[in-house]
């Protein structure tokens, strides 16, 4: 059992990296990877100066826990980061994308349904499909960057409970994630599944869906997974029955991303 997309109070989650330690080893994990979020321009993620307390407290942390979990450094990358950290130090980086720039404002799809609904009807005309190949071609864009994993593929989905927003089986946007995921393939083999949104939004599939981890499969890309957690109890949530969904899929796991 590992997890290596965990965050704490340095962005937002709500234990501290310490705490998040402690749970770890408290549920039988044997690798803990943090991954708190980059700066970005609309303030969200960690500033310049919580950046490298957050990367000097985790190193500390390796030498503490040493021999009773693995502890590695890594960070989840938004594309549209103005201010990335510098790699040297890092253990791996996740490739994000919860921002789309329109114009000259940066807009997040992670804002709760309100939010969605408040973005589409002022940016896309009332179109769900339209935000969804925006978001779509941003993640994309990932892959014009270095890092070593894909974080929630289609996160646009977070508040898309049982199709209440959109149709996800739609051509415009099954025809927006596949191109996207094929971009990806070209430099980015392993995607995470991630379940976050399992957890926190009772959704009953995680991020990549059933159907999209079946194309994953079928175009010879990896998984590891991921409970994206931001808070002990959903550390690895659900990882059993994922194992069986990623068989189901045809897909393989790996365990680090290292």
């Amino acid at each position: 059992m590992t997890n290596f997309h965990t965050h704490t109070t340095y962005c937002d989650g709500v234990l501290s990296a310490e705490e998040m330690v402690q749970a770890a080893i408290s549920r039988g994990l044997t690798a803990l990877g943090f991954s708190g979020h980059s700066h970005e321009p609309s303030g969200y993620g960690m500033n310049p100066q919580a950046t490298i307390d957050y990367m000097h407290e985790v190193t500390l942390l390796k030498e503490k826990y040493k021999g009773r979990i693995d502890i590695y450094l890594g960070i989840e990358q938004e594309y549209y980061t103005d201010r990335p950290p510098p790699p040297k130090g890092l253990d791996y980086v996740i490739g994000a994308a919860h921002i789309l720039k329109i114009g000259e404002e940066f807009i997040s799809v992670d804002y709760g349904v309100a939010g969605q609904l408040r973005t589409v009807e002022q940016y896309f005309n009332g179109d769900f499909y339209a935000m969804a190949e925006a978001y779509f071609e941003t993640v994309a864009m990932l892959a014009e960057r270095d890092f070593d994993i894909v974080a929630h593929f289609d996160l646009v989905t977070k508040y898309n409970l049982n199709g209440r927003l959109f149709d996800e089986s739609h051509p415009r946007y099954v025809t927006a994630a596949i191109t996207a995921m094929d971009e990806l393939l070209k430099r980015h083999r392993l995607f995470e599944i991630n379940t976050r949104a399992m957890y926190s939004q009772g959704k009953p599939e995680p991020y990549p869906s059933v159907f999209l981890l079946k194309e994953l499969a079928k175009r010879g890309g990896e998984v590891i997974l991921s409970s994206d957690s931001h808070d002990a109890e959903s550390l690895c949530y659900k990882f059993r029955e994922m194992e069986a969904l990623v068989k189901s899929c045809g897909l393989r796991v790996v365990q680090q991303p290292m």
